[in-house]
């Protein structure tokens, strides 16, 4: 290098010493990408996609949003009906469509399929024109179902700790009640101004999953090679929900509390009219579910190993069933007491249940695993929640609660002796 007159000499020392300034930088910047941009960083990302999916203003009110659109509550029971039936369709598809394309593309058309969906419920006006919305959603639902539970699996396993599963299972739900309690809030205020507003303003955290989910790295995996594509989806759908005994068991276990917490949620608000709970405060008793059910998924994973799964789902089940009969029998605010605890009952649900069917499966299929299960549950709701709406129609709204109530009490008992012969085999 030759030096030129007036420019300062760059010696031996001084050139080392710019050398390791640029080596630290390069260090500090690749550790921060590692930390931000790696397949780590998908946890984080993921907590966040829970939050802004669960943020909708919308779900406090959205009863009495269909209401004001000239819906009946057996409408609002049809609606949910073909929702699931949508769900039922593509659950197991989209998550086929995960191990084989990709967790992050899959999650990234659920995304787009979200927004849509909420755009076109906030210009519909009837009740087909709902249908259509609640169609859209399904499809953005089913693109989530099995896929985020699978994201999380594999990207734990490629860090080599497999074995944290519940507790960020558990973690990502507290954050997603969590924000779901802040927006139901936030819902029953702006519900003052407009029920239909709710609808606009859940667009917004929509729109911000769909940013979240294009930064998530997909993680490595044993990719699913078959290419007799429908085969293979019958063959791990036969084997999730028929050959596999135990696995089988834990799938209908959670389909059936699955389906009486959901089939609860959508008596809330009818429920809360019937006491008369001011509207303002539907968003209020709704935060304070959510949060509960956030906490009771955070500290699920303290069970781990002091208590065996299947007995608290044994508990979670009698409790459920208990808060419809109760429901069925008071008719006064004290009754939100019984709606609180049969909802709450989901946050400690689902971190199980999916830790059950990630430890008796293996990664190839586990987006595929999760999305039967889910199949499962949609498929009994579909079949349910039109009967139910019928019977709320026709009936008193407690005796339809009671009868629900006593007739899932015989089922939840009849599954759990079914299970009994595999009781073993299932994970503790």
């Amino acid at each position: 290098m030759v030096w030129i007159p007036g420019q300062a000499r760059d010696d031996p020392k001084t050139r080392k010493e710019k050398i390791m300034a640029t080596e630290i930088l390069q260090l500090k910047s690749e550790g921060i990408r590692k930390a931000v941009g790696g397949v780590r960083g998908n946890i984080w990302k993921m907590y966040a996609i829970a939050a802004v999916n669960d943020a909708m203003f919308l779900i406090p009110v959205i009863v009495p949003f269909f209401r004001e659109n000239g819906l009946t509550i057996g409408d609002v029971f049809w609606l949910q009906g073909i929702f699931a039936l949508a769900i039922v369709v593509l659950e197991i598809p989209s998550g086929y469509l995960s191990d084989r394309w990709g967790r992050k593309k899959t999650m990234l058309v659920g995304s787009v399929m979200g927004v849509t969906g909420m755009l076109w419920y906030g210009l519909s006006f009837s009740f087909w024109g709902f249908v259509v919305g609640e169609i859209m959603l399904a499809v953005g639902n089913s693109c989530f179902s099995g896929t985020q539970e699978a994201m999380i699996g594999d990207t734990l396993l490629e860090l080599n700790e497999g074995d944290d599963y519940r507790r960020v299972a558990g973690q990502q739900r507290f954050y997603g009640f969590s924000a779901e309690a802040v927006a139901s809030v936030a819902g029953g205020l702006i519900a003052l101004v407009s029920l239909r507003a709710t609808v606009w303003a859940t667009i917004i955290p929509f729109a911000i999953s769909l940013v979240l989910v294009t930064l998530l790295q997909e993680p490595k995996r044993h990719k699913l090679q078959e290419t007799r594509h429908f085969r293979a989806m019958w063959d791990i759908t036969t084997h999730t929900l028929v050959r596999n005994i135990p696995l089988r068991s834990v799938v209908v276990i959670n389909a059936v509390i699955s389906c009486l917490t959901l089939t609860l949620v959508w008596f809330t608000q009818p429920y809360q009219t019937l006491v008369g709970l001011p509207l303002v405060l539907f968003g209020v008793t709704h935060a304070v579910i959510m949060i509960c059910a956030g906490l009771a998924s955070k500290w699920t994973h303290k069970f781990q190993g002091r208590v065996d799964d299947r007995i608290i789902l044994m508990l979670i089940a009698g409790v459920v069933v208990g808060s419809y009969v109760a429901l069925g029998a008071v008719t006064s605010l004290w009754g939100l007491a019984w709606l609180f605890t049969g909802r709450v009952m989901w946050g400690f649900l689902t971190p199980i249940t999916s830790d059950m069917v990630n430890r008796m499966t293996v990664s190839s299929v586990r987006a595929t695993v999760h999305s039967a299960s889910s199949f499962a549950r949609s498929l009994l709701f579909a079949a349910v929640s039109p009967m139910v709406g019928y019977i709320a129609d026709v009936l008193t709204l407690n005796q339809a609660l009671m009868l629900t109530g006593v007739v899932s009490g015989v089922v939840v008992t009849i599954v759990f002796l079914l299970t009994a012969p595999v009781w073993r085999l299932m994970p503790k």
